[in-house]
């Protein structure tokens, strides 16, 4: 019998177990990965709110969206400590929407009304004899402010008298010619000749009147000249109308000419406010505008009034144009060259506000801040432009939403926290 070596055996087989213990390890691996990639793959991390806070820098704000990815990227946070933020007492408020008017406040200075104001000259020349008003002086259309000794005055006066005279000789002559006329002593043609010499010293009479009337000498004057026809060489230099003298160049023994200024008189019941208006708030203001005026020296006092007239001209060196206001000026209280607050107001359009709180500046730029949502002590820094404030408000041109929440109460202490924290804000 023949007999079989089970190592020879054993040989023979181990190839092939090598070759198969090899695939089930690989089909192991196989199955293995499959499982891993199919039923254990992670999940997808979330994405950060915004960029900046992916930076771990930057939240974004409360009520940010989806579409101000962008604006918030450019924004910086502030965060502030428990025992600071008790400390500054934060309080918030909502932007609404509401109409700002704009406001603009120049200075202004009184001036007298220049269509009330009159320079008083005399008609003639002469020597002031008498001056009955002083500066300050109310006086009525008509009252005496002055009385000139006028030869000129005098020699009118003389030449009226004289035709006066011829023409009273010539009446009596005609008279006298018509009567003969009658009676058939005088023929038609001397009375013609008699009745143009008269109609001639009338027309010297008129004349001669009309002279004495352009020196300024008045009825009554005229009147007694003709009654008692002596002469009165003193002319008197009435007030022109009822107002207070401002100016009074009239004294005693002064040769005046009818070039020369005596008095000033203006009528102050309406005055002009001269407003200056610089040049950048030229659209702010024009003729029609309503005005606010307020003086130091009343300050419980408030005038209003209207721009009736402005300056077409700039003035170079300051860049400014005189807005002309007609103010009433009961009791005289507004005084020439006195000191006054202008303020112009205009309606603007609707759109969002906030506080003037609410608003800090730093450098020449505007900024907000407003709470970051589920993270007590943050803020977020927002830039706005900012159109006029008006009511304690500010309306917002750009950088805020309507309902949007900003700090008013505490703001200050944020905006000087935000400058610590981020120096690049300088």
């Amino acid at each position: 019998m023949q007999t079989i070596d089970t190592h020879d055996i054993g040989s023979q087989r181990n190839p092939w177990f090598k070759w198969i213990a090899l695939a089930a390890l690989v089909l192991g691996i196989l199955v293995a990965g499959f499982w891993i990639v199919t039923g254990r793959s992670p999940k997808p991390a979330p994405a950060p709110h915004d960029s900046m806070a992916a930076m771990g820098g930057v939240a974004s704000p409360a009520n940010s969206s989806p579409d101000d990815v962008s604006a918030a990227s450019t924004e910086l946070q502030i965060d502030l400590a428990p025992e600071d933020l008790k400390k500054a007492k934060i309080r918030t408020a909502r932007v609404t929407s509401g109409v700002t008017a704009a406001t603009l406040r120049v200075p202004g200075i009184v001036k007298a009304n220049e269509y009330r104001e009159v320079h008083v000259t005399p008609l003639v020349g002469g020597i002031v004899k008498e001056v009955p008003a002083v500066l300050g002086d109310h006086v009525k259309r008509g009252q005496p402010l002055a009385v000139i000794f006028s030869s000129e005055l005098a020699e009118a006066e003389t030449q009226y008298v004289s035709y006066l005279a011829e023409l009273d000789a010539e009446h009596k002559k005609l008279e006298r010619t018509q009567n003969l006329l009658r009676l058939g002593a005088a023929s038609q043609q001397e009375v013609e000749e008699v009745a143009a010499t008269h109609a001639a010293h009338e027309s010297h009479v008129r004349a001669a009147l009309e002279k004495l009337k352009l020196l300024g000498a008045s009825d009554h004057q005229i009147a007694t000249l003709k009654q008692a026809e002596q002469t009165n060489p003193n002319l008197v230099v009435p007030a022109p109308i009822n107002g207070v003298v401002l100016t009074r160049n009239a004294n005693l023994g002064l040769v005046a000419t009818t070039a020369q200024e005596l008095f000033t008189v203006a009528d102050l019941s309406t005055v002009w406010v001269m407003a200056s208006v610089n040049e950048k708030d030229f659209a702010s203001v024009r003729v029609g505008s309503q005005a606010s005026i307020t003086a130091q020296a009343y300050p419980e006092r408030l005038w209003k009034g209207r721009v009736t007239y402005i300056q077409p001209q700039v003035d170079p060196t300051t860049r400014t144009a005189q807005a002309r206001i007609e103010v009433a000026n009961p009791g005289e209280t507004l005084r020439i060259e006195m000191y006054l607050d202008v303020e112009f107001t205009t309606s603007g359009a609707s759109g969002p506000v906030v506080p003037e709180a609410a608003v800090q500046s730093i450098g020449e730029r505007h900024f907000v801040f407003l709470p970051v949502k589920d993270n007590e002590g943050s803020f977020v820094l927002r830039q706005v432009r900012l159109g006029p404030a008006a009511d304690g408000h500010y309306s917002v041109l750009e950088g805020l939403r309507l309902q949007e929440e900003v700090v008013t109460d505490g703001s200050f202490i944020l905006k000087a926290e935000s400058v610590r924290q981020h120096p690049e804000l300088h």
